[in-house]
């Protein structure tokens, strides 16, 4: 997970979670390729001559670089790579097309929490990236301050498909020396505390070495609580593929875990 893209569009969210990245980078000895998604408004592109659309890219495009290099002028330039400034309308759609053809390892961004309706319902870029990217994502919460990774939680329903993102989730712990906590929420009752009773052939993956089994009506809240009595520094989750609608309403356990997490949250995909 040494190849890491980090979108931005120069908010403080987004300094935020650069902040994270560069020290993430830095620890695992990664390096960073920096993109920011530039278009024109459809006013200004509507109401000028064709012949000037070009020249208007273009200084909008030298604007973006000149944003590059001023928002990562403070990182270590061991951990900086390619900076680029991309031309596109559809910013998660750009950002996942890129993680893909570039064969990234990671993409870490920030997030500012979605909290009226029409994102609740449409979904920010991070919280789209995340159902769509070929790689796993870090989202870095706009109120995060970088305190190392050290305790990371891994939400698990026991599905035979854990097995993908634990092995890359070891990947990240090894380079970044930090421990897995694997944790179940358990909406129903009665509740067995034992983990065998998860796995009816007993066959218990070597790598899960840490459960904890919580009973709670909520998964989120479970989770929560989890978070706050054990100093969780990462939450990580698994999403696996969905049918179309609830990829359109992000109608999972996941969605409603990414928009409600306080700490930083590492999503892995099938």
């Amino acid at each position: 997970m040494k190849k890491i893209l980090f979108p931005t569009d120069f908010s403080p969210c987004a300094r935020t979670a650069f902040k994270y990245a560069s020290e993430i980078a830095a620890q695992m000895g990664g390096i960073i390729d920096i993109m920011s998604i530039y278009h024109l408004p459809i006013s200004d592109a509507g109401s000028v001559p064709p012949d000037f659309i070009d020249r208007m890219l273009q200084e909008k495009r030298n604007l973006v670089q000149e944003q590059i290099r001023d928002f990562t002028k403070e990182a270590p330039r061991k951990v900086i790579g390619k900076c680029r400034a991309d031309y596109g309308l559809f910013i998660a759609q750009e950002i996942t097309d890129a993680a893909r053809y570039g064969e990234y390892d990671l993409i870490i961004m920030g997030t500012k929490g979605e909290h009226n309706k029409m994102e609740i319902m449409l979904g920010s870029v991070t919280t789209n990236v995340m159902m769509q990217a070929p790689c796993p994502v870090l989202a870095i919460p706009e109120d995060s301050t970088f305190m190392g990774i050290h305790e990371i939680a891994y939400a698990t329903n026991f599905q035979p498909s854990d097995h993908l993102a634990v092995n890359q989730l070891i990947e990240f712990t090894n380079l970044i020396k930090a421990k897995i906590h694997f944790v179940h929420v358990e909406t129903k009752t009665p509740v067995s505390s034992n983990v065998e009773d998860y796995f009816p052939e007993g066959n218990i993956p070597d790598d899960f070495s840490d459960f904890t089994i919580i009973n709670n009506n909520s998964v989120v809240e479970g989770l929560d609580n989890y978070v706050k009595n054990n100093e969780i520094d990462v939450v990580a989750l698994f999403i696996p593929k969905r049918r179309l609608w609830e990829r359109l309403f992000h109608s999972s356990v996941s969605k409603r875990v990414a928009l409600h997490t306080k700490v930083p949250l590492l999503v892995f995909r099938e």
